[in-house]
């Protein structure tokens, strides 16, 4: 499963401290040693003998940039956590969000020059990126692996550079297919496809009988599109780079392969969409335009809570496997402490508390499991035993073993700033489309290689 992947047995849960004290950074002698024994068995380095948990400074105002959750409601208990910490410590906690498509140019911006929010919400491998304009959090991180055990492996490969933590592990948004089980069986299928082939063989026939294809983007969506295509890469053999990071391999029989499928599914009715972004097949399942598409929760919690237009006649399913297995890459969403802040201590202290395990458990109740916690000690959280419809979102984050699963774009190559790079410029996406445009594999592939040694020939 690549670097960091192999989770051993689950840690032994830790007392935790009770909210008010933690809210308050109580104990935090205590607190400290037992955290840098943590970072010494994670990090693999010496930790400083007494290292303080933050505290936060009474007259402080922070601000944290986010994107907006496609469920309302957790982005309200995020403010309302917000208020409380800042009530509890004398301060003001501002929480701005906005679109997934503006995150990105937003943190470019804030880079450039220098200035903005205290804390930004970096989408997969974002510290990779912006490793200088983030401040180390390893002490922050193993207080939270002590009380919460070990993190997902895939948000510690996002969130870890040379060996030291840039950013706070915060969330999955686990992707699945949600689909119309009456239009499927009115078609004569009675479940939902377990390999790319039999999806093909479905998404003829249940465009044939309802008109209603099953759609996808493959355009620069940054979590559909990315969740869909580098998977469908995986599944058949394709990889960008191999394991060293450095040696492109895009162009192969196994890429053209997972592209002729593409075509193939094309040509039976499947539908590919270059101009749709991340609302857009959001938008048409709800509007009853289409049978099936990989999504978020978001599509089915929003039929239940608030559409419930099809909301009885929905399941979800995990990702199809190809020749070579089935692959899964999720929306990660993780913290970061930027540099030029002046109130890092009071930012560390606000991310502590929307980690802690009341608090956190309390957001993904509101999020109806559109989220899923990236450690050892959130994975059993009660939202996931309220709707058994949402355990296909569940099952692509960890296994029916309770182990961690997933990739990362550039797999299985670590996550670095050139993977990084090529999952911002939609590398994958982009040879997908080109290829379902046209025809022309071969140029699908030469240009991706073209674009992908441009990038990991960089220094």
């Amino acid at each position: 499963m690549g670097e960091g992947a192999i989770v051993g047995k689950r840690t032994q849960r830790r007392r935790r401290l009770t909210r008010r004290a933690f809210l308050q950074s109580a104990g935090a002698a205590t607190a400290a040693a037992a955290a840098g024994s943590v970072l010494a068995a994670f990090a693999g380095g010496t930790p400083a003998a007494a290292a303080a948990v933050p505290k936060p400074r009474a007259g402080a105002r922070i601000r944290l940039l986010q994107w907006n959750s496609f469920v309302r409601a957790a982005d309200n208990e995020l403010r309302r956590q917000a208020k409380e910490f800042g009530d509890a410590n004398g301060l003001v906690v501002e929480i701005e969000t906005v679109s997934g498509d503006q995150l990105q140019p937003r943190t470019v911006a804030a880079v450039a020059a220098g200035d903005g929010p205290d804390i930004i919400q970096m989408q997969y491998g974002w510290p990779h990126l912006y490793t200088s304009s983030t401040v180390n959090v390893d002490n922050e991180v193993a207080y939270l692996m002590q009380r919460l055990g070990k993190v997902h492996p895939v948000n510690e490969a996002y969130c870890k550079v040379g060996g030291h933590w840039r950013a706070i592990p915060y969330t999955q948004v686990p992707n699945a297919w949600s689909y119309r089980t009456d239009l499927f069986q009115k078609a004569g299928v009675t479940s939902f496809p377990k390999t790319w082939d039999e999806l093909i063989v479905a998404g003829k026939k249940v465009a044939d009988a309802t008109g209603k294809p099953i759609a996808q983007t493959v355009g620069h969506a940054y979590g559909d599109s990315l969740t869909m295509w580098n998977p469908v890469l995986w599944g058949f053999g394709g990889q960008e780079v191999d394991k060293d990071g450095k040696t492109v391999v895009i162009n192969s029989s196994e890429t053209e392969a997972a592209l002729r499928w593409a075509i193939r599914a094309q040509q039976n009715g499947i539908k590919w969409f270059p101009e749709w972004l991340d609302p857009d097949n959001n938008q048409a399942y709800h509007a009853d335009r289409i049978s099936a598409t990989l999504n978020g929760p978001s599509i089915y919690i929003r039929e239940v809570i608030e559409f419930k237009h099809f909301d009885q006649v929905t399941n979800n399913a995990p990702m199809p496997s190809g020749p070579k297995g089935s692959f899964t890459l999720n929306l990660i969403m993780n913290h970061a402490v930027m540099s030029w802040s002046k109130e890092q201590e009071t930012a560390k202290a606000f991310l502590l508390s929307l980690m802690e395990k009341g608090n956190y458990s309390k957001w993904l109740k509101a999020a109806r499991g559109y989220n899923h916690g990236p450690f050892e000690g959130l994975y059993d959280d009660p939202v996931w035993h309220y709707d058994l419809k949402l355990r296909a979102y569940r099952n692509v984050v960890i296994d029916s073993q309770g182990r961690p699963i997933g990739e990362w774009p550039g797999w299985p190559a670590a996550p670095s700033k050139q993977t990084s790079q090529s999952q911002t410029q939609f590398v994958v996406a982009d040879m997908f489309a080109k290829a379902v445009a046209t025809g022309d594999t071969k140029a699908a592939m030469n240009d991706a290689e073209a674009k992908l040694k441009a990038i990991f020939g960089a220094p």
